[in-house]
């Protein structure tokens, strides 16, 4: 859990565990370690490192159940790019051009599905 969690954060932020060892002190193997098939936990004082760094908290990357007294925003925004970072990956790989007629047709959609309600 731990491991997903915390792959899912870095993927989040955008980051690569490069810089997330750049911003935590923690050497990159490290990290790592954590992310790799070993899925080693880290101890509590890395894991408040790397909880800050990418803007959460230790109980969310063991849980990934949302802290109480966190901005619910952020983990809503987390979980609405978990449903779907799938397909933003996809879009990513996409030409301008076709990337614009894409969401051009999701506004339609959208606006069309509002107009229903």
């Amino acid at each position: 859990m731990f491991r997903e969690n915390l792959r899912d954060m870095i993927d989040f932020r955008e980051l690569r565990t490069k810089e997330l060892s750049a911003l935590t002190k923690i050497n990159k193997r490290t990290i790592d370690s954590y992310l790799d098939n070993r899925a080693v936990i880290p101890n509590a004082e890395v894991a408040v490192k790397l909880a800050k760094a990418l803007g959460t908290t230790v109980e969310f990357l063991v849980t990934g159940e949302d802290p109480v007294n966190q901005e619910q925003k952020i983990y809503s925004d987390f979980d609405t790019y978990r449903k779907y970072r799938k397909i933003i990956n996809e879009l990513d790989n996409l030409s301008p051009e076709l990337l614009k007629s894409i969401e051009t047709m999701i506004h339609s959609a959208a606006e069309m599905s509002n107009n229903e309600k």
